[in-house]
């Protein structure tokens, strides 16, 4: 799902780079390997929505409408150079031959590659606590019987 959303979203961007390249636009020249600038910011681009939604809100839109968060292994929000961590080169690796998704299948947690590296993981998003109803009154105190207490020694 997220990378549909990349897709809709990154398509004017490219189209347009491809429409630029084709006039020799001077962006559209290799300049890392063969990558050129739109290359480049494109990358950056869906990098920055992984790392900057996983940090915000816990997740991707992909991962929240699944009901999932990413934390770390005590349960508690990461830390933004883990989530760029996760979402950058584990996530890269893990990607290499699909191996760091065919370990979350063979790990009891569901743990990818991209997770065991940075100490992460991915869990359901708790329920919204149910709204408490009409609660029975209290006793401020529990009463006792003084006397109970008093020979209560002495019973046996």
């Amino acid at each position: 799902m997220d990378r549909a959303i990349l897709a809709v979203v990154l398509f004017i961007p490219r189209v347009s780079a491809l429409f630029a390249s084709a006039g020799g636009d001077p962006l559209s020249r290799a300049v890392l390997f063969k990558f050129s600038w739109t290359d480049i910011f494109l990358w950056a681009a869906s990098c920055a929505y992984f790392v900057l939604l996983t940090w915000f809100a816990g997740g991707t839109l992909g991962k929240l409408a699944m009901g999932l968060r990413v934390t770390d292994r005590n349960g508690e929000r990461p830390t933004f150079l883990t989530v760029l961590c996760r979402e950058t080169y584990a996530r890269y690796l893990s990607s290499i031959l699909l191996i760091g998704y065919f370990l979350a299948i063979a790990d009891p947690k569901n743990g990818a590659l991209h997770d065991r590296i940075c100490d992460t993981q991915v869990t359901p998003v708790e329920a919204a606590p149910e709204t408490p109803g009409p609660q029975q009154p209290r006793l401020i105190r529990e009463v006792t019987d003084p006397v109970a207490q008093w020979y209560e020694p002495y019973r046996k």
